[in-house]
């Protein structure tokens, strides 16, 4: 079977509806898990215990699944535009923004669903195995792996950028004992050059340097993952117009002049979860990301964007 078998892996993903797909050795050495490494040791992570706990697995895949011997990876745009193309002037006043992965309805659940549709699919191809989807939530550097798959470069910012879709991607993938047989793809090169657009853009000053993410600065951290946590009120970390996650590293990248919409209808806007004031928080959350910091914190944390 081999390489023909990864390839009509690759094909039955693009046909599950994934905008695009590699596979990749189990073996390969992925050449950022020594930055993972670091960013943990200097305490860059600390907002996340979890990644400390599973480091060895995080950069070391076979740790976890020591039968692995391919990798899928899978790339699910989730574009759907600008906030100024979804709302006048006039509709954004007095609003706080959303990230725009948080305009339509939580993505783990379908793309699991997709991802468990690929197992079975592969093992009946196969004639059996052992197959582990995984996504963000998993303890796998999905971005190393896309980058060893030879589906983008790791940007600036720390995002994987796709040639064809920019930064606005959910990555996940399959962990298989089934010989996919080697990567067919080329490494994409680092294009980011001299641009230093993110940086210089972060609201709070949270890419330190270029690769350098510190989650202790970053929004998302403070109105997403520790949406309770007071010192997300600190001085710096209010007033810059983010109720619930961040985008403006992504706003500012070139590579996403390119981005086309998504055509998942999941992940199209929600009325009300594309940007929204203190009085007009959305009160039904339930299965879209704004259930993770949840619904009652959301007008405080409207307030806490919105703050002179």
């Amino acid at each position: 079977m081999g390489a023909p078998l990864g390839a009509w892996l690759v094909a039955r993903a693009r046909a599950e509806g994934f905008d695009d797909a590699e596979v990749v050795p189990a073996s390969t050495q992925l050449d950022d898990a020594p930055r993972l490494v670091e960013a943990v040791g200097a305490g860059r992570l600390a907002p996340f215990p979890w990644m400390a706990e599973t480091l060895e697995q995080r950069t070391d895949l076979r740790r976890r699944l020591p039968w692995a011997v391919s990798v899928l990876v899978v790339v699910q745009s989730y574009f759907a535009g600008h906030h100024a193309d979804l709302l006048d002037a006039a509709a954004l006043a007095g609003k706080a923004k959303v990230s725009r992965y948080a305009w339509g309805g939580d993505y783990h659940g379908f793309l699991r669903r997709r991802l468990r549709r690929l197992r079975r699919a592969l093992l009946d191809e196969a004639g059996g195995g052992r197959c582990a989807p995984f996504l963000d939530v998993d303890a796998v550097c999905e971005r190393a792996w896309a980058k060893a798959a030879g589906l983008g470069f790791v940007g600036k910012s720390g995002m994987l950028i796709h040639r064809g879709l920019g930064t606005w991607t959910f990555l996940g993938g399959l962990a298989t004992d089934v010989n996919l047989g080697p990567c067919p793809r080329l490494p994409v090169a680092d294009a980011c050059g001299s641009c230093t657009a993110c940086l210089d853009a972060c609201p709070t000053q949270a890419i330190t340097a270029p690769h350098v993410v510190d989650a202790r600065r970053c929004l998302v951290t403070w109105n997403i993952e520790e949406a309770e946590d007071a010192r997300g009120d600190a001085p710096g970390m209010t007033g810059h117009g983010w109720a619930a996650g961040c985008d403006v590293c992504q706003e500012v990248c070139p590579w996403n002049r390119f981005a086309k919409r998504t055509t998942e209808a999941r992940l199209h806007p929600r009325a009300g979860h594309v940007a929204f004031g203190v009085d007009d928080a959305p009160t039904d959350v339930e299965g879209t990301p704004l259930a993770r910091p949840g619904v009652e914190a959301l007008p405080r944390l409207a307030a806490r964007a919105l703050k002179p």
